[in-house]
């Protein structure tokens, strides 16, 4: 590892310790999830497998690289007495680059040198010579493959099955993002739900309280004793459920920042009234679909190349091809070498190949299953396509609906809190009931709560267009 990097790296582990032990002011909703990216080693999978995928597209016209080959071969040849010698030793060396294009058609250049010994040779001046090549040669697809058309259909599958992979993952990362988000929104309704359910309980006490006086003193009877007491008991009990879910949520989010037992859980800085910026940045694009929609169309497009790929396999394969090459002959090495690019001696040679597979039970097999593969996951992607853009209508749909609903409820809340804040200064006059107090406390607390989930739920919507994208047709 570099030192840049283990600087970089080192920093970064300080900075989330620092954050994790100190946590010098309340966390934003922002601040959870940057540090959650950090602690979750599922997240950084994911993130790790999106940039392989993304390598991986670039890996796909492999097959196009130029191969570089070198090679010596040394033999001695003592297996029966010619005219070439009763024991015939050589050493050959060759070095060559192959280059396959785009078109099918495959390139290749070599350089070959052998040195020959020959003992009680028969021809005089065989005993020992030098030999010297240098070849071009051409090959070309006419069927198979047909100029090139395969090896498109190839790189273009490898393209495509890179991005479905990429995306895949990108998916998954963003499922664990939202659930990351909407851990942080629930802990903090269930946190301001305590506080509330808490605060419910203060004015419960009170006004058990203030009623137990009255009815002490003769001015109210013991009907509205046991209606405060029954508020109080109610309250006790929505403060106790309010504080077990407050705990559950906390515990969850605890594992998402992996704090340790004696770490005190940090404070959140959480505001339900300001929206998320996802939705509002995919609103102002064109094409938005579920990247579940996105994957399905990607495999679509895998399974057709497939198809295509595997169509292609099957067809005749008919070569041609050609070599020239310029070629030596001397007793001194060093003089076939140098005489290697003369034109006196070439050699050239033109040719074709065909090859077909005969048509058996296997080979149809083969080739239906593919293409039924293929329009098996096209019917499957164009379903998932009106799918994937029916759910985003309902998602910008319900999320008009929910902006309307807080304000509605917002309004409602504070017309129950003043409500409520009412009766009690008639109470006090002693121009009302205890039962109206009651009821209009509880109304209030209704209220609020209903207030906060809503708000709730309008962030967690919003947080759930992380599984959406905008898509480039």
């Amino acid at each position: 590892m570099k030192i840049n990097d283990l600087a970089v790296r080192s920093l970064k582990i300080v900075l989330a310790a620092s954050l994790v032990s100190s946590y010098g002011s309340a966390l934003t909703i922002d601040e959870y999830i940057q540090l959650a990216k950090q602690k979750n080693p599922l997240l950084k999978s994911y993130e790790m497998s999106v940039e392989a995928s993304k390598i991986k597209a670039d890996s796909s016209e492999i097959d196009l690289s130029p191969v570089l080959s070198a090679g010596y071969q040394s033999s001695t040849d003592q297996s029966r007495p010619s005219m070439m010698g009763t024991k015939r030793e050589s050493q050959v060396y060759n070095l060559g680059v192959a280059k396959k294009f785009t078109t099918g058609t495959l390139l290749k250049v070599q350089a070959q040198s052998g040195q020959f010994d020959n003992s009680n040779v028969s021809l005089q001046g065989f005993d020992h010579y030098n030999t010297g090549a240098l070849s071009v040669s051409v090959q070309q697809s006419l069927w198979k493959d047909f100029f090139g058309e395969g090896t498109k259909v190839k790189i273009d599958r490898q393209r495509k099955t890179a991005q479905l992979e990429q995306f895949s993952n990108e998916l998954q990362a963003r499922a664990v993002l939202f659930d990351i988000e909407s851990n942080y929104l629930d802990y903090a309704l269930a946190f301001e739900d305590y506080k509330l359910k808490k605060a419910n309980l203060d004015r419960a006490q009170k006004i058990d309280k203030w009623t137990s006086n009255r009815v002490d003193n003769g001015i109210s009877d013991r009907a509205d004793l046991m209606n405060s007491k029954a508020l109080l008991a109610l309250r006790e009990a929505q403060l106790i459920s309010a504080e077990e879910e407050l705990k559950t949520q906390e515990s969850k989010l605890r594992d998402n920042l992996k704090i340790n037992d004696e770490e005190k859980t940090p404070e959140i800085q959480a505001d339900l009234t300001s929206e998320r910026p996802y939705l509002s940045v995919l609103k102002k694009t064109k094409n938005v679909q579920k990247i579940e929609s996105y994957l399905s169309a990607l495999e679509s497009e895998v399974k057709s190349l497939v198809a295509s790929e595997t169509e292609d396999s099957l067809k005749p394969d008919l070569n041609v091809f050609g070599s020239y090459a310029l070629t030596s002959y001397n007793r001194d090495y060093a003089q076939a070498m140098q005489d290697v690019t003369k034109t006196d001696f070439p050699q050239s040679s033109v040719g074709v190949n065909f090859t077909w597979m005969f048509e058996t039970t296997a080979k149809q097999s083969v080739r239906t299953a593919s293409l039924k593969e293929a329009q098996a996951s096209q019917f499957k992607a164009e379903k998932k396509k009106i799918d994937g853009q029916t759910a985003w209508n309902e998602l910008v749909r319900k999320h008009d609906v929910l902006k309307k609903s807080v304000a509605t409820l917002d309004k409602a809340a504070q017309f129950q809190r003043e409500r409520a804040k009412a009766e009690q200064d008639k109470l006090s006059k002693g121009r009302t009931v205890t039962a109206n107090v009651v009821l209009a406390e509880t109304d209030a607390a209704e209220a609020e709560v209903t207030l906060l989930r809503t708000k709730s739920q309008l962030r967690k919507l919003e947080a759930s267009s992380l599984l959406f994208m905008e898509v480039q047709e």
